[in-house]
């Protein structure tokens, strides 16, 4: 008995510890979700653009026509997939010493949500059920299974590489054949197992981990319809453009978008590994990033347009990006920086708000569909040229 009340004592303590950091989190302006309520989906694609999207595919309108054509390839290939969760998935940092990241943990997580989304999207784009009813089996195999997750990456590869399993829960929400029961199970696992990870991330970090814990909160609030998680974190992302100074925060004044004289970039990932890895790691920072800013987006906030005080936006900074990514110019703070082949969502999408530089276009062109396994792998069906839309449905 004496055993079970030190426990219980030490555990009273370690709550009052978290909610004390918690309340004394500087807090930011508040986003306003008056009037606000959910629909669905709203995660990578939203209402209006999937009615879009499916006007295109019954036209034989590019790039959507060949993007289909891929995605129904895909839907049809994981109709013998078998989930696979464990029960515990251990995700050692990408540093450490025999990390399991690019062996176990990455792929892993992709082949079950590769299934799970192909199958949700495909299901949205023709209605048949045989889709919706694959990825049904995989999301209750996850939540059935109840995985944990341990490890010191674990809210970083959550929200980076699992979002896209809450792109299929959001695309299914009006399916009947996921029983209310199964569905509840989803959820509760995903808030308890899941949610805590990104939470943490978005909260404490402000480098490329804050992106992934933002998409991973903004989808959860999505798919949990939870307004107060939402509010929370548009408030994040709307402080991408305002001067913090706050202890979640290592660069003070214009912390996540800096303009100089050498371009306008993100600053906490320029400099990684002495600049090598500055490219890289801006790509894993923007893959993220520009989907969490179409969550927002859906959620009637537009931030693609706001500048910082210094006078950036995200324009210039995903057109300096393409210069050293794509083009290959100097790059500022390496000679010989590493660069990936995928990752290039931030391009598609980015198109669909600005008037890019032509290069972008012209490359965007030659290299559809783009991306791949890393962020939202049909982003040339969802978002694929349709600028006019997007800019029809943005508010000031």
């Amino acid at each position: 008995m004496r055993k079970l009340i030190i426990i219980f004592a030490f555990s009273g303590l370690w709550l009052m510890a978290g909610n004390l950091a918690h309340a004394q989190r500087t807090p930011l302006p508040p986003v306003s979700l008056d009037g606000f309520s959910f629909s669905h989906p709203m995660t990578a694609i939203n209402q209006t653009e999937l009615a879009e999207v499916k006007r295109r595919i019954a036209a034989h309108v590019e790039p959507q026509a060949s993007a289909f054509a891929r995605l129904i390839r895909d839907a049809d290939a994981v109709q013998n997939f078998h989930p696979d969760p464990p029960d515990t998935l251990d995700v050692m940092g990408g540093y450490e010493k025999n990390s399991n990241q690019e062996t176990i943990v990455r792929p892993l997580l992709w082949r079950n949500c590769h299934a799970a989304y192909a199958s949700a999207l495909a299901y949205a784009c023709t209605g048949k059920t045989i889709y919706a009813a694959k990825a049904v089996e995989v999301l209750n195999a996850w939540a059935a299974r109840g995985t944990t997750f341990t490890g010191g990456d674990r809210g970083l590869q959550l929200g980076s590489w699992f979002s896209p399993m809450l792109y299929a829960a959001d695309l299914l929400h009006d399916y009947d054949g996921w029983k209310p029961a199964d569905r509840e199970r989803f959820n509760s696992w995903w808030r308890s197992n899941c949610l805590p990870h990104t939470l943490n991330i978005m909260r404490n970090r402000d480098n490329n981990w804050k992106d992934a814990g933002l998409l991973g909160v903004m989808s959860a609030a999505v798919v949990l319809e939870d307004k107060p998680l939402m509010a929370e974190a548009l408030a994040e992302l709307q402080s991408y453009f305002q001067d913090r100074t706050d202890k979640h925060v290592h660069i003070k004044g214009a912390w996540k978008i800096k303009k100089d004289g050498r371009g306008v970039y993100l600053p906490r990932e320029v400099t990684r590994n002495n600049g090598s890895s500055g490219i890289t790691y801006t790509a894993y920072a923007l893959t993220t990033m520009v989907e969490a800013l179409e969550i927002a987006r859906h959620a009637g906030h537009d931030f693609w347009h706001r500048r910082t005080s210094e006078g950036g936006n995200l324009q210039e900074a995903i057109e300096w990006y393409f210069r050293w990514d794509i083009l290959k110019r100097p790059f500022p703070w390496n000679p010989n920086p590493l660069r990936f082949a995928t990752r290039k969502n931030v391009y598609e999408i980015a198109n669909d708000h600005f008037q890019l530089m032509p290069e972008i276009g012209e490359w965007l062109k030659k290299n559809r569909p783009v991306n791949g396994e890393q962020g939202d792998e049909y982003v040339t069906l969802n978002k694929g040229d349709m600028f006019h839309l997007a800019a029809k449905q943005s508010t000031p």
